[in-house]
């Protein structure tokens, strides 16, 4: 008789089915298919690499405007896609937890791996174009870039865990997150660098993650770019404090996902 499976394999093998069952939900519809993941946050950046660059001609001295943009696109894009789709990865796979293996974390795991894969990849495919065309790409401390994409990618994991639950329990909350990215898009610095901020502002600008995220990786990317305001203690434990609660809300009210 073959042993029973280890807990941890069971939940991989879950984990990696429900990551290609949403890979053929999201992309297969398309006739571009994996392109379109690609061709999404490329157009984006061309839009606002011409508002800001060539029409408003913002310059910042020593740093190459277009990757500058890309180096705070990416972030909020992989932050803004967790969050809207870890929300829902719950009542999107409700009918899958008939089956004993399958339980609500394996589907907001599944989802939030899939982003971080998705969005990793696009960003150094955008670099990779960035050298092709002859642009210069010499990143100063690409551990610490690396990193500190991490610890957002941590961040948004717990915080769309702490989001899913509370959808379940009140529906309108996937109604009103929207309503406060919208704002936060503009105040995460992605267009601007918080030395531009006047100094009484940047304090309050500072308490948002992204925008810790943003400073810290360029910070770490541009040589000639330092960070008066990012705080790599803050970052971490924003991150520790979200995984912790979500994780912790999840142990509460895992039955109820199940039957909701």
């Amino acid at each position: 008789m073959s042993a029973k499976r280890q807990p941890f394999k069971i939940m991989s093998a879950v984990v990696f089915a429900l990551m290609m069952r949403e890979m053929k939900t999201r992309f297969g519809v398309y006739r571009l298919g994996y392109l379109w993941a690609l061709l999404e946050p490329g157009i984006h950046i061309a839009v606002f690499a011409i508002i800001f660059g060539v029409i408003a001609q913002r310059t910042m001295p020593g740093i190459n405007f277009i990757v500058f943009l890309t180096t705070g696109i990416i972030p909020w894009l992989m932050f803004n896609s967790m969050l809207s789709r870890g929300m829902s990865a719950v009542s999107a796979n409700q009918g899958l937890f008939s089956y004993r293996q399958v339980k609500p974390m394996d589907s907001i795991l599944a989802r939030m791996i899939l982003e971080g894969i998705i969005y990793t990849s696009i960003y150094l495919c955008i670099l990779l174009i960035f050298v092709w065309s002859g642009v210069d790409i010499s990143i100063e401390d690409p551990l610490k870039v690396i990193a500190a994409f991490l610890l957002l990618f941590l961040f948004s994991y717990g915080l769309s865990t702490i989001m899913c639950i509370a959808v379940t329990q009140a529906p309108e909350v996937q109604k009103l997150i929207p309503i406060f990215l919208r704002p936060l898009y503009f105040m995460s610095g992605i267009f601007f660098s918080i030395e531009s901020v006047p100094h009484e502002y940047r304090a309050y600008l500072m308490w948002n993650p992204v925008m810790q995220t943003n400073e810290l990786s360029r910070d770490a990317f541009f040589t000639a770019y330092e960070t008066p305001e990012g705080s790599w203690s803050y970052l971490v434990l924003c991150t520790a404090v979200a995984i912790i609660f979500g994780l912790a809300l999840y142990r509460q009210n895992r039955e109820k996902l199940v039957t909701t």
